[in-house]
């Protein structure tokens, strides 16, 4: 016999009002939990390529100092990035 609503601390509580949720869900909700478990994260930030496009995207801007990279320069950066993989040419 479980113990008496009365004697639950509140994690207990928690847990059995959590349990008692998923016993009384549908076969299809079950099934959309579960896949829903299984599934990767979506991830929190910019991918790696986004950022370094941006990046080689400011590289064209004239900083404070007055300094900038050239165009040239800044095509000859992307496409040997894009050359290693670092990101696709047209995802960005």
């Amino acid at each position: 016999m479980g113990k008496r609503n009365c004697r639950r601390t509140d994690t207990e509580r928690e847990q059995h009002e959590r349990a008692t949720r998923v016993r009384k869900m549908t076969d299809a909700q079950l099934c959309d939990y579960l896949d829903e478990l299984a599934a990767p994260p979506p991830p929190a930030g910019p991918s790696a390529g986004e950022i370094i496009n941006k990046f080689i995207d400011s590289l064209a801007i004239r900083s404070d100092t007055g300094l900038r990279v050239s165009d040239a320069t800044i095509r000859k950066i992307r496409q040997m990035a894009e050359e290693n993989g670092y990101f696709q040419p047209g995802n960005m």
